[in-house]
């Protein structure tokens, strides 16, 4: 995915994926998707663009952006590069239990339970994240010594209303597809609620409109 081609056509909005690096589940705990919230909600106050719908999955992000005068990826970028930086911190304070990172996103016996299906190879083995699972054997620049995310990000330009709420509509049923969780408004993490219901006051980010 390191060359995947990005095309900046005004007006459009993109539907992006970015992917942890190694497949690793790192967003299955409560502090990870908050930084990764955080850092969205501060570069679109930044960059000004309208956040449309999301959802963080155990090792993904989907995100619909419609950027303003900022390039879609200059805005991943930040987003990418200052979250792997928080949560290279965090992991830096060493933790030790689901606890210690703010609590698993859903229970323990339905992650089990999601990864009996092949696909979800990136929860066989649930275990507590350390720094050392994102060492890097060949740095890609100069003093680098982690890497987060893989290079890149998926970018699928949407150019119509339709293909806009299908997009929307595939982030909000990924977990429930995935098996952790029922109903897609039990996730804790996308922007279903913010659609069909009222937004959730204790997360750090809101949806735009067009």
């Amino acid at each position: 995915m390191s060359k995947l081609p990005k095309f900046d056509i005004p007006g459009h909005a993109h539907f992006m994926t970015t992917n942890v690096h190694r497949s690793m589940p790192l967003f299955i705990v409560h502090d990870f998707c908050r930084i990764l919230l955080g850092n969205v909600e501060f570069y679109r106050r930044k960059h000004g663009f309208k956040l449309l719908g999301y959802v963080i999955m155990p090792d993904h992000f989907h995100a619909v952006i419609h950027p303003q005068q900022t390039p879609i990826r200059t805005v991943l970028q930040n987003i990418k590069g200052y979250a792997a930086k928080e949560i290279l911190e965090r992991l830096g304070q060493h933790p030790t239990t689901w606890d210690d990172l703010g609590g698993l996103i859903v229970p323990l016996e339905q992650l089990k339970r999601a990864c009996q299906t092949p696909a979800r190879r990136c929860l066989q083995h649930l275990r507590v994240p350390t720094e050392r699972d994102f060492r890097v054997v060949r740095p890609r620049t100069k003093g680098q010594r982690h890497q987060v995310w893989q290079e890149s990000f998926y970018d699928f330009n949407i150019y119509t209303e339709m293909k806009l709420y299908e997009k929307i509509e595939y982030m909000h049923n990924n977990p429930v597809v995935w098996g952790l969780v029922d109903d897609p408004g039990d996730y804790p993490y996308s922007s279903y609620w913010n659609y069909f219901g009222e937004d959730k006051d204790d997360l750090p980010i809101k949806i735009d409109h067009l």
